[in-house]
Parts: C-alpha cells; sequence; structure tokens
C-alpha cells in the first residue's frame, strides 16, 4: 500500500504572497509621527541640549563658549558649588519623603472617609478633590495671607504672631504641610476609584468571620489599593522632585536655605547667577536621581499585590 504524498496547505485566497509594499512598512510610522514630533520638540531636545550646555560655561544669555568638560559637575558635587548643592539636594530628599508620603496618607485617608454613602458625601469629595482644579500659584498667595505675620488667620486664631515663612524652624514645615495638600487631590480621586473597584463581597465575608474594621483594613483594603497606592507614591515622588512655584512665591528658598530645594537652586543658577552651565549640570543630576528612585521603586513592585 503507498503512502499518501502530503497535500500543500490550502491558502487562503484573500492572503497575498509576498513582500509588504512599502507604505505597508511606513504606515505604523506615519501613526506615531504626531506623538514623535511632540517627543522631540518637548522631551528629546532639551534633554540633549541640556546634556549639551552641562559640558560648557556659557555666556550671561545662555550661548556656549568655552568648553568645560565634566567640570561643571566636579563643581557641583565636589568643588566650589558643592556646599550650596548638597545642602539643597538634603532640603530635597527630606521635602520629598514628606511630601510623597504625607499626600498618600491624606489622599488614603480622605478616600476612606467618602468610601461609605452617607448624607452630604458627595460636598465633601468634592473638597477633597479640590486641590487638583487649583492652580499651585494662585494656592500659594492664599497661603502667603493666611500665614501672613500680622494679618494672617493663622495667627489670629492662635493669638501668635510667628513669621512663618521667615523663620527658619517654621519654613520647611509650612512650606511641606502646603505642598501635601496640594498633591492630596490626585492622591484622593486614583485611591477613591480603587476602593470602588474593591468587592463588597469580601467585606461581608469579612465581617461574617468576625473581622473588625482595621483588620478588613489591613487583609483587604490595603492588599487590594496596593497597585494604585504604588502608581501614586512614583507620581508624588516625581511630583515632589520638581516642586517650584510654591517655594518661589513663598520663600524664595529661605530663611537661610531652608527650603532651597533643587529645582529652586537650578533656577536660581541659570537666571540670578547666570551659570547656565552648571544649572544644566545640576538638572541632569537631578534627572539621574529622578532615574535611580524609579528604578528602584520599580524594583519594590514584586511586593504589589495584582487581583
Amino acid at each position: 500500500m503507498q503512502a499518501r504524498k502530503p497535500q500543500p496547505p490550502i491558502l487562503n485566497p484573500g492572503i497575498k504572497k509576498g513582500k509588504k509594499s512599502l507604505y505597508e512598512h511606513i504606515e505604523p510610522w506615519l501613526f506615531m509621527l504626531p506623538a514623535l514630533l511632540v517627543f522631540s520638540v518637548f522631551l528629546f531636545y532639551p534633554l540633549f541640549k541640556t546634556i549639551y550646555l552641562s559640558a560648557f560655561l556659557t555666556n550671561s544669555v545662555g550661548q556656549p563658549k568655552v568648553f568645560y568638560g565634566f567640570k561643571n559637575y566636579l563643581d557641583i558635587l565636589t568643588g566650589r558649588y558643592s556646599a550650596s548643592f548638597w545642602n539643597s539636594m538634603w532640603v530635597t530628599l527630606r521635602f520629598v519623603f514628606f511630601v510623597a508620603f504625607g499626600s498618600l496618607l491624606l489622599g488614603l485617608t480622605t478616600s476612606l472617609l467618602t468610601s461609605k454613602k452617607f448624607p452630604g458625601r458627595a460636598f465633601a469629595s468634592a473638597i477633597y478633590a479640590m486641590p487638583i482644579a487649583i492652580a499651585s500659584a494662585a494656592a500659594a498667595m492664599s497661603f502667603k495671607m493666611i500665614f501672613h505675620p500680622s494679618i494672617g488667620l493663622i495667627n489670629r486664631l492662635f493669638g501668635t504672631t510667628v513669621n512663618w515663612l521667615n523663620d527658619p524652624a517654621w519654613a520647611f514645615p509650612v512650606i511641606c504641610m502646603i505642598s501635601i495638600w496640594l498633591a492630596s487631590g490626585i492622591n484622593y480621586i486614583f485611591i477613591s476609584a480603587g476602593l470602588r473597584n474593591i468587592p463588597d463581597e469580601l467585606y461581608e465575608s469579612a465581617s461574617i468571620d468576625g473581622a473588625g474594621y482595621w483588620r478588613q483594613q489591613r487583609h483587604i483594603t490595603l492588599p487590594s489599593l496596593s497597585p494604585t497606592l504604588f502608581f501614586q507614591i512614583i507620581i508624588n515622588v516625581i511630583g515632589a522632585f520638581q516642586s517650584f512655584t510654591q517655594v518661589r512665591l513663598l520663600t524664595m528658598g529661605g530663611p537661610n536655605e531652608t527650603t532651597n530645594v533643587i529645582v529652586y537652586s537650578i533656577y536660581l543658577d541659570a537666571f540670578r547667577n547666570f551659570r547656565f552651565g552648571s544649572a544644566a549640570a545640576r538638572s541632569i543630576v537631578l534627572f539621574v536621581i529622578i532615574m535611580i528612585v524609579t528604578l528602584i521603586q520599580f524594583r519594590a513592585e514584586r511586593k504589589v499585590h495584582y487581583q
């Protein structure tokens, strides 16, 4: 008995054989072109321009004049500007820690307060989410009046005469509190959305098993919210590193550089001292630090609970 020869596969007549046309090759890139143009103009070009400037001494309008190599980096890390740079880094790291975790905690607390239905829930939600709709400049000017030493609301309420924004002991805590409030709105919105995705059946089963409120939050709410909390802490850290407006309008980095965060020190270096090369070097160092911190956070992603 002769073995049958294998039959060739039947091809779909609608499928054409042969190489792709030129248009089929470039079609995906045409769809990506608008995004690539935007990223090139507003992201890639400024990044490479900053790297380029960091290798030069510039004139007062930022034009590179003398090639300086890595000396701008050495000046801020170990040289003549190192004291100011490391002070601003220490201020920034403390600021980032308090603001990132403080705004996350405030957003989580307010989200839990409005997670159940009660009269006035919509109004409370609007109040807690309000900071996201307020420009940081407008908020900073409002708080400047609230903390004014002579006519401010805080001193009137407590009968004190503290110069909150010009006292080295109080300026940094006040800036942190204002920044925490400004960042709490976005935390509230995302965490509230995460809470609504947790099935009510989990809490009902836990209640039947005798679990109290705090045990439910620890074993149900926090694990279920961990992807949202992970996302928010990354956003909070990056946002805190980039804080500028409230420092510029309220304290201008003072008093005694107690609120001189790294972004404000870059501004001073470039637009007050006209050292654009040094400011560019500070910017690149900040970029590297944010990237390292973000990578470390993503390494910790294994502890995040995904359903």
